[in-house]
Parts: structure tokens; C-alpha cells; sequence
């Protein structure tokens, strides 16, 4: 981009960076001369429990069913 936001990527690390069941994905950036060079995980994406999404009582015969939230998280780092 503009102001060089790639050239400060950095690889992200599982337990530190992203939690749970992760799909991390490398990604190519052009560098000065306009070469291409690799970053290895540099997005990750993984699914986050985020609390009750819904809670239902049925109060004739005390049937309850409930369903989580769930949230699609894509991570970068830029340092």
C-alpha cells in the first residue's frame, strides 16, 4: 500500500497470535524492486465462542434448547 503497511508484517504464531482450530495462510508482497517474497502465516482465521445467542423454555413440558454465538475471526499483525 502507500505507506508500506505490508513491509511490517510479521508471521503469526498458534497459542500466542490465534486460539482454537486455525487455517493460517501465507501471503506475497512485493518488495522494493518490485519482486514478490513470501510471508509464511502471515492471516489467520479461526472461529471464537462469544457467549449465549439464544436460550428457549418450552414451560409445558420444561424442553430447553440454547444456541451459542459464534464469530469469524481474520487476524493480521503489522509491527
Amino acid at each position: 500500500g502507500d505507506y508500506g503497511l505490508g513491509y511490517c508484517t510479521d508471521s503469526l504464531e498458534l497459542g500466542c497470535d490465534c486460539l482454537g482450530n486455525i487455517h493460517y495462510f501465507d501471503a506475497t508482497l512485493a518488495n522494493s524492486k518490485g519482486e514478490p517474497y513470501v510471508i509464511k502465516k502471515a492471516v489467520c482465521m479461526h472461529e471464537e465462542d462469544h457467549g449465549l445467542l439464544w436460550k428457549h423454555v418450552e414451560y409445558r413440558t420444561g424442553h430447553s434448547e440454547a444456541r451459542r454465538s459464534r464469530r469469524l475471526v481474520l487476524s493480521f499483525i503489522a509491527t
